[in-house]
């Protein structure tokens, strides 16, 4: 019987077992595929990506990482409007930001994992059942697992997520579809172009500088976009002669405010949990901080029975209260980006007045000043008041 079982291998899971390592326990992590494996995913590696990777290995581990040949330092945002107006937002100094493919970042950060941490590659879950004092988890080939607490990292198809769902009786959030090529395009080195324009909006299509000179390009958007336009065309369209013949997608988890994380006996983190940034689409970050916050409620409640065990007050209340005031303006401007003629007046206005650019700037890469976003007097000062 085991006391924590983990399913998935990804940012989310890592960071929760890793934890859970240095608090002395012994997770067992199943990951479906085996290592190196790929992601579709942006690869851009943020600010509160580096933020949590310091908790758990301190700056020596971002030292180590900074200095991998595949990971690339960024330097600025680089928001696009369908005229080229063009708003680039330097990564303040004390800001680190990197790229890196996930085919190789996530194998390595596995490589620095502590040793106590019992992770079985090539183990998809075929299905889980809830017994009446445990969790019984069928694997390949008949084999059974048996757990007195799940937690689901297991991604956007997460096998967890419908036992918290008809729990707590809630509706899934939607949804979004995106795909991802490597190939060559023209970005500044350490450059993250996102450019929101029509048919996409409110997604967006980016290039992402990678280290070695190639290029992360993707497009990302709501469903009911995805089915009337042909994103795979779109890439095609981008680089003609130079797109891949074979493109992969992924579906998209977006945050929506008190979704809920946690069942008696389980819970969710990282993308199963629907924790992606509605706005820039970053999902690495909270998969991270979410993975960590878990792992810290069960160490400190130390629950005599985690089977019956909720971390509702522990875990999930106390994580959307963290990320409130940044999800908050992520999804009003998320919002605000359907329409076109605002996403082009407003890069226009801000492209025409570097004050308020450095501004926009403040507000992205520190916290406390985001919800000023959300504040008239900003919008003031575009028109020109």
């Amino acid at each position: 019987m085991e006391d924590v079982v983990i399913i998935g291998g990804g940012p989310a899971g890592l960071a929760c077992a890793w934890h859970l390592a240095e608090g002395g326990l012994s997770p067992l992590v199943l990951e479906a595929a085996p290592f190196p494996r790929d992601k579709v995913c942006g690869d851009a590696l943020s600010g509160k990506v580096v933020s949590v990777l310091q908790r758990l290995g301190g700056e020596a581990l971002i030292r180590q990482m900074a200095a991998e040949s595949f990971v690339l330092r960024a330097s600025a945002l680089v928001f696009v409007n369908d005229r080229g107006d063009r708003v680039r937002l330097s990564l303040p100094g004390e800001v680190m930001g990197f790229t890196a493919p996930r085919y190789a970042w996530d194998a390595w950060l596995w490589s620095q994992a502590p040793r106590n941490i019992r992770l079985r590659p090539k183990t998809p879950v075929l299905r889980i059942e809830r017994a009446e004092r445990h969790w019984v988890i069928h694997l390949p080939q008949g084999e059974r697992l048996y757990a007195r607490y799940l937690i689901g990292a297991d991604g956007v198809a997460s096998k967890v997520r419908p036992w918290v769902y008809t729990y707590r009786r809630a509706r899934r959030p939607p949804v979004y579809s995106a795909i991802r090529v490597y190939a060559a395009y023209s970005v500044m080195p350490g450059e993250l172009e996102l450019h929101y324009v029509p048919p996409y909006l409110p997604g967006y299509w980016w290039a992402f500088a990678m280290a070695g000179g190639q290029v992360n390009i993707g497009i990302g958007g709501p469903p009911q976009i995805a089915r009337s336009v042909s994103f795979r065309q779109g890439i095609r369209h981008l680089l003609g002669e130079k797109a891949p013949k074979a493109i992969a997608g992924h579906g998209i988890p977006l945050y929506r405010a008190g979704a809920p994380l946690t069942a008696p006996g389980c819970a969710l983190i990282g993308d199963a949990g629907h924790l992606v940034d509605p706005f820039t689409g970053e999902g690495i970050g909270n998969a991270l901080l979410s993975g960590y916050r878990l792992a810290q409620a069960i160490l400190r409640a130390q629950p005599a029975d985690l089977f019956t065990w909720d971390a509702r007050d522990t875990y999930e209340k106390p994580l959307h209260h963290e990320l409130k005031t940044e999800m908050r303006v992520s999804t009003w401007l998320h919002r605000l980006s359907r329409s076109p003629l605002m996403v082009r007046w407003l890069l226009r206005r801000l492209s025409q007045r570097p004050d308020l650019q450095k501004t926009l700037q403040d507000m992205l890469f520190q916290p406390e000043k985001r919800l000023e976003l959300y504040s008239p007097k900003f919008y003031w000062q575009l028109l020109g008041f």
